[in-house]
C-alpha cells in the first residue's frame, strides 16, 4: 500500500499523471482491496490469529474496490475545465462529464446488484444486504435522474 501510494504521487512513477487508468487502479487497489482485505488479515496476523477465509471480508474488499474505482474516476468531474486548460488527461476530458457520470452510475448499480445477489444467495443476513443495497441503489438512481435534469455536461451539476 505504501509503495502504491507513493507511486501515485512521486516521480519517477507519478501514476496520477500517466493517465486515468493507472491513477484509478492505484486508488481502487489501496482504498478498496488493501484497506479492507489487507488490513483485516494483517491485524489477525499481528494478533497471531490463524488465517480463516471470511466471506464478509471478501465481500467488503470486492464491493469497496469497485466503489473506490468509481470514486477514482468521478473525482475529476468537477474540475474538467481546469484539467482541459492544463492538459491533464482524465476520463472526463476524453469522454465528457455526461458519459463518465453515466458509466460510473452503471458501475455502481452493478456493484449494488451484486451485493443484492450475494444477500439473496450468500451467507449474509438478507435484510441489510438486500434491503440496504436496494435502498442505496434507489437513492443513486434518483440522484442520477436529478443530475440529468440539470444538464449532464454541466460541471456544476456534479459538485
Amino acid at each position: 500500500g505504501t509503495f502504491i501510494g507513493t507511486a501515485y504521487s512521486v516521480p519517477p512513477f507519478r501514476l496520477k499523471s500517466r493517465g486515468p487508468i493507472f491513477a484509478g487502479l492505484a486508488i481502487a487497489c489501496c482504498r478498496g482491496f488493501l484497506l479492507n482485505f489487507g488490513v483485516y488479515y494483517a491485524v489477525l496476523e499481528a494478533l497471531k490469529v490463524p488465517f480463516k477465509w471470511s466471506p464478509g471480508v471478501a465481500f467488503m474488499a470486492r464491493f469497496m474496490t469497485a466503489f473506490a474505482g468509481v470514486i477514482a474516476v468521478t473525482k475529476d468531474l468537477p474540475d474538467i475545465a481546469g484539467d482541459l486548460a492544463t492538459g491533464v488527461p482524465t476520463l472526463a476530458t476524453k469522454f465528457g462529464v455526461g458519459r463518465v457520470a453515466a458509466g460510473a452510475t452503471f458501475a455502481l448499480l452493478v456493484n449494488y446488484g451484486t451485493a443484492i445477489a450475494q444477500g439473496l444467495f450468500g451467507p449474509f443476513k438478507r435484510l441489510p444486504m438486500v434491503g440496504g443495497h436496494a435502498l442505496l441503489a434507489g437513492f443513486l438512481l434518483r440522484n442520477y435522474r436529478r443530475y440529468r435534469q440539470v444538464g449532464a455536461e454541466d460541471p456544476d451539476a456534479v459538485k
